[in-house]
């Protein structure tokens, strides 16, 4: 995960945890819309490192 810093990966583990309503959108493509919109994550960040952050968020 090239853009995606140890600390970044944390701040967003947290606020996905803390915010059911975005882990209920279906597509990661859109939940990384909606991060990067909300200014919580940078653009580079791709669909499959939110995918992976929302399957870890899941466990």
């Amino acid at each position: 995960m090239s853009c995606l810093t140890r600390d970044l990966q944390q701040h967003l583990l947290r606020y996905l945890r803390q915010h059911s309503e975005i882990r209920q959108v279906r597509s990661p493509a859109n939940v990384r819309n909606l991060l990067i919109v909300k200014g919580l994550c940078p653009s580079d960040v791709t669909t499959d490192q939110v995918q992976w952050l929302l399957e870890t968020v899941k466990r």
